[in-house]
């Protein structure tokens, strides 16, 4: 089922499955192949998705497969709501696999999903003192920089005890 993508009066259409289509005057139709970004500087998050590049008034524009289906099979998003892939690919862009959250809940599930390592304090005997869950709040609570965290965590510096006493190790 192909449905007409709203903005572009018929140009272009999209179906369940989240394939592009470009309509011509003539009635044929060519099949459009989605991309990711591959720019140095697009965020990781931009990076992974997947978008196609659509024109109108002769302006050509980048956009985000998640965004035409959401435009295009439901409309406008719920207030104070956010569209996600329910099964966290996305690239996976099937309408069925669309819905929508509150941006909180969304960054409790995907967060969850970051590089994060959980970090413990080391005092001279070798016994543990805290946990933490990531450089970060390790360096937060022991008024430290991240960065120091990270080199006593990688094993960067020759005398790791110096600064204050502790040492900071990933947990395995």
């Amino acid at each position: 089922m192909w449905k007409n993508i709203p903005g572009y009066n018929g140009k272009y259409q999209v179906s369940v499955d989240g394939n592009v289509r470009r309509v011509y005057k003539n009635g044929k139709t060519k099949l459009m192949t989605p991309y990711r970004k591959s720019s140095a500087k697009a965020k990781k998050i931009l990076r992974d998705r997947l978008f196609v590049k659509l024109t109108r008034d002769g302006i050509s524009k980048e956009v985000p497969m998640l965004k035409i289906m959401v435009s295009t099979f439901y409309g406008i998003v719920p207030e104070g709501k956010v569209p996600y892939h329910k099964n966290k690919i996305v690239t996976d862009n099937f309408v069925a696999n669309i819905g929508f959250i509150d941006r909180v809940t969304l960054g409790k599930m995907t967060g969850a999903m970051s590089k994060r390592m959980p970090v413990v304090k080391i005092d001279r005997q070798g016994e543990v003192i805290e946990f933490y869950k990531s450089a970060r709040e390790a360096a937060r609570y022991n008024n430290m920089s991240y960065q120091t965290v990270l080199d006593r965590c990688h094993n960067r510096v020759k005398r790791p005890f110096e600064l204050d006493g502790h040492n900071y190790q990933f947990d395995d």
